[in-house]
């Protein structure tokens, strides 16, 4: 007998929502339990030109929930996420979703509505935050902190006891050196790499990461 499979939308849609939604489908054991419905985007032609099994089937903030129904986080901008999370409330459970090919080692920790994404290692006694995204092929220390609504996107490298605030965003290729903290708020660039401490809000860009001042 079929076991009934429970309702899931994908919040967002665009690119990274895409490839998530391209993930799953290649996850086997995942779908066993679960059954995409659709995308939820402000923008309801958003994936028109774009060849997808799934259409936007309506918008986050106002849809119409069921009992039993989950949610998986697929935007990357911190503020969105936070925006997003901040009007539903609990009108839907936000699930995590860990690609099978990502590797979580020992005694670390995950949160609500988390997305680890293919060929990722986090290491042991890890804390990964609710909400947080973190793209293909990053690779996380041992010990290091990722605050909520954060994004890492992919091929970043967090050396060992790396603490990262609340809503950052990590451009693709970043490095951050063992025990460096940045504080909330702070966009890096991609490919920049972080040799001290970030405590000033604004984005950071470059080898080492500089305060871009307009």
């Amino acid at each position: 007998m079929e076991v009934s499979k429970r309702k899931l939308y994908l919040i967002g849609a665009g690119g990274l929502a895409r490839e998530i939604e391209s993930w799953i489908s290649l996850d086997k054991v995942f779908l066993k339990k679960w059954k995409i419905i659709g995308f939820l985007d402000r923008d309801l032609n958003s994936i028109h030109e774009y060849p997808t099994d799934y259409s936007v089937v309506g918008i986050a903030e106002t849809f119409d929930f069921q009992p039993g129904d989950a949610a998986i986080m697929c935007i990357a901008n911190p503020l969105i996420k936070k925006r997003i999370v901040d009007a539903i409330g609990r009108k839907v459970e936000f699930i995590s979703y860990i690609s099978d090919k990502a590797i979580i080692t020992k005694f670390t920790k995950i949160g609500e509505g988390v997305v680890i994404c293919p060929n990722c290692v986090i290491s042991t006694n890890c804390i990964v935050e609710d909400y947080v995204t973190i793209n293909c092929g990053c690779i996380i220390g041992h010990d290091c902190i990722v605050g909520e609504f954060s994004s890492l996107m992919p091929h970043i490298d967090l050396g060992g006891q790396v603490k990262i605030g609340k809503g950052i965003f990590l451009g693709t290729k970043t490095t951050v050196i063992p025990k460096k903290h940045i504080k909330d708020q702070i966009t890096v660039g991609a490919g920049s790499v972080v040799i001290r401490n970030l405590n000033k809000e604004g984005t950071y860009f470059g080898n080492p990461a500089s305060l871009l001042k307009y």
